[in-house]
């Protein structure tokens, strides 16, 4: 085995940890956008196989080229998470839709049919998983997000600096490709800061929604308690940032509804 084939294998162990790590946060926390970063780091431990170079392989070995294929959709799933994260509707339709490109995309560079490597559409995925945290940082005014969007963005310009870097033989042998593990390396440091900070800013919504209830209810009159009732509900599911909700009331009779 190569000294790459243990780079490579090192770094999958060393991933494949971190995805296990999100995937007991998960367990903990139950957050969508938890599983999707999890899912996403362990595609991106799954990429790490593909660089183990094989002995019989001339020229672009196609489990390369799924290789890049695997780190376009660890690349989409940072970017769903990230709107998750973000209160925002995923782009579910599209990310199918790119996923599906990009695989066209690897199968024809691998064809040698199109010059232009499929990392470039990896590296604007990345980008653009940069702009929504640095779009959710300006909103919440967080260093966590800030500083993912920064991290986001630097591998994206590392990825783009690989990609020109490759036509350099010498610097493939020394695997520059295992450079990709330095920007994921913060960003696994900075995504479990940016869930303490979530869930610091959850606690707090959790607080002012029953705060707001305690407001709400402390001036019922026997015929407003309706009015009053939905005012309460509708503060605290602005204040919970969720859509629809309903209160149920207990009488207190032991012989009525509960």
């Amino acid at each position: 085995m190569t000294h790459l084939s243990f780079i490579a294998f090192g770094l999958l162990i060393g991933t494949a940890v971190v995805a296990g790590f999100f995937a007991y946060l998960y367990s903990l926390k139950r957050q969508t956008y938890q599983i999707i970063w999890t899912a996403a780091w362990a595609l991106f431990s799954v990429y790490f196989l593909s660089r183990v170079p094989l002995p019989a392989a001339n020229g672009l070995s196609i489990h390369v080229a799924l290789g890049e294929w695997i780190f376009a959709l660890a690349a989409l799933f940072f970017f769903l998470g990230a709107q998750l994260y973000s209160q925002r509707e995923p782009w579910l339709l599209a990310a199918g839709s790119i996923a599906a490109a990009v695989l066209v995309w690897a199968l024809l560079y691998w064809k040698t049919w199109l010059g232009v490597p499929p990392g470039v559409g990896t590296a604007l995925i990345l980008f653009a998983t940069s702009l929504v945290f640095f779009q959710e940082s300006r909103r919440q005014e967080t260093l966590a997000e800030r500083l993912l969007a920064v991290t986001f963005g630097g591998w994206a310009i590392l990825q783009f600096s690989l990609i020109v870097a490759r036509d350099s033989e010498s610097l493939q042998q020394v695997g520059l490709w295992a450079m990709s593990a330095v920007p994921a390396a913060f960003v696994a440091i900075l995504m479990v800061m940016a869930l303490y900070e979530e869930e610091k800013r959850r606690v707090e919504r959790n607080m002012l929604a029953l705060s707001n209830l305690n407001l709400a209810t402390s001036s019922f009159v026997g015929g407003e308690i309706q009015r009053m009732l939905a005012q309460a509900l509708d503060r605290v599911l602005g204040v919970v940032r969720i859509p629809a909700g309903a209160l149920f009331l207990h009488h207190g009779d032991p012989q009525g509804p509960t």
